[in-house]
Formats: structure tokens, C-alpha cells, sequence
């Protein structure tokens, strides 16, 4: 896969990753919890987008596909729970959607939704490239 299809992954997870810190400020009044799993999430991304920027291997692809489906599925739930009653949701996101955010222009619903894009952008660019083949089995390794 070329080095701009990498790099575009990286960029998508940074992004995704930067994200995450104002929704986990938004969150803090109303849910400690929800906050540090946000910024957990955060985490997730950021080492995935530095292995596609600088090595781009198998294994980093894969990682990436793996870890931001298992972010996606995380969204899934937090997005379902800030559709239905607050009272149905469970101690982790007690409250989601029914405080006023710290950030306005960045909303629960709107951010999740954009950091889900962002995600879901990137989760289909490595799946591509791995299904694609012509990605380096190891760092480092020199053709010849």
C-alpha cells in the first residue's frame, strides 16, 4: 500500500484520537467514568497512528482495523444509550445526554458521530490495504 494511503490512515486516527480529549471534558461533570473511557479510547488511538506514519506494516495495519472496530463497537453503545432515557443508561454514562456539554459546538452527539466517521473512514482503509496485499510483512525488512 503507498506511503499516502498510510500516512491518510494516520491522520484519520490522529484526528479521531485529538477528538476524543473535548468530549472527555465534556463528560467530566457528569460522568468520571465516561470521561477516562473516552480519553482511554483516545489512547487506543494514538500509538495505532504512529506505526502507520513512520513503519507501516501487516502488523500495524491489522492492530488498526482491529482496535478501531472494537472503538466503533465502543460508539455503538454510547451512541445507542444517548438515543434512549437517561435513567436506562448504566453508572459509566449516567447522565450522557442529559447535561449541558462543557463545549457546546462539540455536543456528545455530534462529536461521537464524527469521531465514529473518522474511525470508520480509517478501519476501511486498512482493511483495503490488507485485503489488497503488498503490505510489508515486518518493519524494517528490505526488499532483496
Amino acid at each position: 500500500m503507498s506511503a499516502r494511503a498510510s500516512r491518510t490512515a494516520a491522520v484519520l486516527g490522529a484526528a479521531a484520537a485529538v477528538l476524543h480529549v473535548p468530549l472527555a471534558i465534556s463528560h467530566a461533570g457528569a460522568s468520571l467514568p465516561a470521561a477516562a473511557a473516552l480519553l482511554l479510547m483516545s489512547l487506543v488511538c494514538l500509538p495505532c497512528a504512529g506505526h502507520l506514519w513512520r513503519a507501516p506494516c501487516r502488523r500495524a495495519w491489522t492492530t488498526c482495523a482491529v482496535a478501531g472496530a472494537g472503538v466503533l463497537a465502543a460508539h455503538g453503545v454510547l451512541l445507542t444509550l444517548h438515543a434512549g432515557p437517561p435513567a436506562a443508561a448504566p453508572l459509566l454514562v449516567t447522565g450522557h445526554g442529559a447535561h449541558a456539554s462543557a463545549l457546546p459546538a462539540l455536543g456528545s452527539g455530534p462529536a461521537l458521530a464524527l469521531v465514529s466517521l473518522l474511525t470508520a473512514a480509517q478501519v476501511a482503509l486498512c482493511c483495503a490495504a490488507l485485503a489488497r496485499g503488498g503490505v510489508a510483512r515486518r518493519r524494517g525488512t528490505m526488499p532483496g
